[in-house]
């Protein structure tokens, strides 16, 4: 297996556990330019990445605390401003912008974990900014109102323990299909809930599900996924996406 391969399969998150070590600023540097190499549509980056090296900042947005934060954005406002230079209109807040905007943006994060592990740095990936008050992240940060939404944070580090045995992945059966979407049937989602609850695939998040199900998805889908409180009316994520201009209410 070459390098590169390697170091896909490797990747691991650091659930926090990071040493009080900092990342040397030529490695971010590279792992910043590294980043902002990934694909994108029509070579627009419509993303903006806010690093953050501030402990207390850092704090304020989740409660992991590595060397630097990226906080990786969907950003129109650069691409406004050079239209405007230009004088010349730019107004891509809407659905479909957003959504090509927001994969531009999980393409660069992901390829700043890549990077990363490629120097020997550890990673998490999280989608903390979202739980709680998002307004925070704005105010923390001072994002634009208009055209920019904060979509993943990376914390960037180094463990300050070995990693435990990568999970398992799914990797065949419901999750490639071939020419076209294959139902799952009976037979095979019994097969899935089987390979979750098989500790040599370590797939499951832990063990203490044991405790109370026969299965770990049983658990999964009964206790795990109910941690996420109940919302009544739109929740903050619609908000703010429609008050930045993502969204259009009256269509």
């Amino acid at each position: 297996m070459n390098e590169t391969l390697q170091t896909l399969q490797s990747l691991h998150s650091t659930h926090g556990n990071f040493e009080d070590r900092e990342i040397p600023e030529s490695d971010l540097q590279t792992i910043l330019q590294t980043c902002m190499q990934a694909a994108n549509a029509s070579n627009k980056q419509s993303y903006s990445i806010v690093v953050v090296r501030d402990k207390e900042r850092m704090q304020a947005l989740t409660p992991y605390v590595g060397s630097v934060a990226l906080v990786f954005c969907v950003d129109f406002n650069r691409l406004q401003k050079t239209a405007e230079r230009l004088g010349l209109g730019y107004q891509a807040q809407r659905l479909m912008p957003f959504v090509t905007a927001y994969t531009d943006t999980c393409l660069a994060a992901q390829s700043a974990v890549v990077a990363a592990a490629a120097l020997g740095v550890d990673s998490l990936l999280t989608n903390g900014i979202h739980r709680g008050d998002i307004d925070r992240i704005y105010r923390t940060l001072e994002l634009p109102e208009q055209g920019c939404f904060p979509v993943i944070e990376l914390i960037l580090g180094y463990a300050d323990a070995p990693h435990a045995p990568k999970r398992g992945r799914l990797l065949g059966e419901g999750v490639v299909h071939h020419e076209t979407y294959e139902r799952l049937s009976d037979e095979a989602a019994d097969r899935i809930i089987a390979s979750y609850d098989d500790p040599e695939q370590n797939l499951s998040l832990g063990t203490n599900w044991k405790e109370t199900h026969e299965h770990f998805l049983g658990w999964f889908f009964e206790v795990w996924m109910q941690r996420m409180p109940a919302q009544e009316g739109p929740s903050q994520l619609f908000k703010r996406l429609l008050q930045g201009g993502f969204l259009d209410q009256e269509r």
